[in-house]
């Protein structure tokens, strides 16, 4: 089973420093929202671009008086994870998220900075994880879940831990979410221009659908990495079937290959 997830695992024989990792997916959904209206070619197949909805995501399938405590990134969220588990079932998923809810915790912050107390329905909502549970519970989904947040390896620490996952399982819901930073940390970090959310149904390998292949190489003589935040989601508008991304210790290669 192993081997229908992970491709390889080794030792480039150039140079023993570099490690070579390479991991392969069947792409059978995916599900993609973004807070402005973006013009897009060819789409990747087997998915679909929620409507724009005046820059909130559609959450009528939920209660009003669940939907009305839902920041923006919220009901992004809750739509593609919905949605994709509409088409394909329930599944355990993986959430990731650089910053998550940062407009939240930020005027938690300035509030503090304040001397006031912050409100503590407020807080339960920022933590990094809430968002997390919350689409799950949206989705009744009441099988497992794990929160990531940003790390050295970015958005591809979603996928390592998927292909974790799928060992044990036969297909797991990645999702992606983002939203621009205050103008605060703007000058220090690489920030998304609009809100977005993205979903993937991910299987083993071999599936029937597209495969979606990454491999990632140590590399660790990089001062600065490249602002990777939106390069999937404008490959999907765009049709695009390969990039390579560089990371501070890393470099990512992914590929979509047809059925």
């Amino acid at each position: 089973m192993e081997a229908e997830v992970l491709e390889s695992s080794r030792t480039l024989p150039e140079d023993s420093d570099i490690q070579e990792i390479r991991l392969c997916f069947t792409l059978q959904h995916w599900c993609l929202w973004q807070s402005k209206e973006a013009p897009f070619g060819e789409l990747w197949p087997g998915g679909e671009v929620l409507p724009c909805n005046g820059g909130r995501a559609d959450v009528t399938f939920l209660p009003m008086m669940q939907s009305r405590r839902l920041s923006p990134l919220a009901r992004a969220v809750s739509a593609v994870a919905w949605h994709s588990r509409q088409q394909c079932g329930d599944m355990p998923s993986v959430f990731f998220s650089s910053h998550g809810e940062s407009q939240y915790y930020f005027e938690m912050l300035q509030v503090l900075a304040g001397g006031e107390d912050v409100s503590p329905s407020r807080f339960s909502l920022c933590v990094h994880n809430a968002i997390a549970g919350l689409a799950s519970f949206h989705s009744a989904s009441y099988l497992p879940y794990v929160a990531l947040a940003g790390g050295t390896e970015g958005m591809f620490a979603a996928f390592l831990e998927a292909g974790g996952i799928l060992l044990e399982t036969s297909k797991v819901l990645v999702v992606w979410y983002e939203q621009a930073l205050p103008d605060a940390y703007r000058a220090y970090l690489a920030t998304s221009e609009t809100t977005f959310a993205l979903a993937m149904v991910l299987t083993r390998a071999g599936g029937l659908g597209h495969q979606l292949r990454l491999a990632r190489r140590s590399d660790t003589g990089r001062a600065n990495a490249e602002d990777c935040t939106q390069s999937l989601v404008q490959a999907i508008l765009d049709g695009q079937r390969s990039a390579v991304c560089h990371l501070n210790q890393s470099i990512w290669q992914w590929r979509l290959d047809d059925a």
